[in-house]
């Protein structure tokens, strides 16, 4: 589970650290705004006007954090397995990735590896992915048996 957060990070952390900075800079800047009208300010107006800016910007931080995960829906997500027998391997020109086709039982899928597996896995061979469900990028990949 720790390798498919790490993966997940690996290709995500530029937005996550935008949404952790926009976060930080939101909730830092309404904690001085509160701070602010509770000391200097005794009138009902000003906490009227806080608590009215304190909607708009959990509205906005909902939008951006909503964004975020539309835009990368497999953080939400437990990550996915399978064993089967590698079907085909190819080379997706357009994608520019590497596709294998694995067969689990009747159910046949493609995953997207990286160049490595693809030159280690031959057709034939029994695997053990661990995957991205969204994607199909493949987070592990085990040899459980070959053809050699």
């Amino acid at each position: 589970m720790i390798d498919y957060y790490r993966y997940l990070w690996s290709t995500t952390w530029p937005n996550m650290l935008v949404l952790l900075l926009i976060w930080g800079l939101v909730l830092s800047r309404l904690s001085w705004k509160i701070l602010k009208t509770w000391r200097c300010e005794n009138c009902a107006w000003g906490f009227l006007l806080l608590t009215g800016k304190t909607f708009v910007w959990v509205g906005v931080l909902g939008i951006y954090t909503q964004l975020l995960f539309f835009s990368q829906p497999d953080w939400l997500t437990q990550p996915g397995f399978i064993q089967g027998s590698v079907q085909e391997k190819a080379y997706d020109s357009g994608l520019k990735s590497y596709v294998l086709d694995v067969r689990s039982g009747s159910e046949q899928k493609q995953f997207y590896v990286d160049q490595n597996v693809y030159q280690q896995i031959k057709v034939e061979d029994q695997v053990r992915l661990m995957y991205l469900p969204e994607r199909r990028e493949v987070v592990r990949c085990e040899l459980v048996g070959s053809m050699l």
